[in-house]
């Protein structure tokens, strides 16, 4: 068999496995149950004296109905590890070790406990080891 035809096939395949995947990835992520969430995120947010999105549809399209990055994130002793070592010491790099705002942790742990609360105590014991100090005044 000729080398092109073996490439065109290959090719044509690749092409059609992308019409397939744009064609059926679902864009929305916005349900009654993701809004529902987010209204709930939120509601704690206002409770505990916190910034909070303007709009449901926005934290609904990010977080989805499952929490997305964050709750994988929240759920993975590995991903937690890494993160820890980039606010922790700096990075890969032993740049410059950050300090955190208790303001984002808090925010962060409200996101954990109204999307993924049975990750809630990994996620404590994260933060329990992070350099957390108010910001700056200025």
């Amino acid at each position: 068999m000729n080398a092109r035809v073996i490439y065109a096939s290959v090719g044509a395949l690749l092409a059609a496995l992308l019409v397939v995947m744009l064609v059926s990835y679902d864009y929305n992520r916005s349900d009654e149950v993701a809004l529902g969430k987010a209204d709930e995120l939120i509601g704690a947010y206002r409770a505990a004296g916190l910034a909070t999105p303007a709009d449901a549809g926005q934290v609904a399209q990010v977080l989805g109905d499952d929490g997305g990055a964050v709750c994988a994130t929240a759920g993975s002793p590995h991903q937690l590890g890494l993160l820890k070592t980039r606010l922790g010491v700096g990075g890969e790099f032993y740049l410059r070790p950050a300090t955190v705002d208790p303001r984002t942790v808090q925010g962060l742990e409200l996101v954990v406990a109204t999307y993924c609360p049975e990750d809630l105590p990994a996620v404590e014991q994260f933060v329990a080891g992070l350099d957390v100090r108010p910001a700056a005044a200025g």
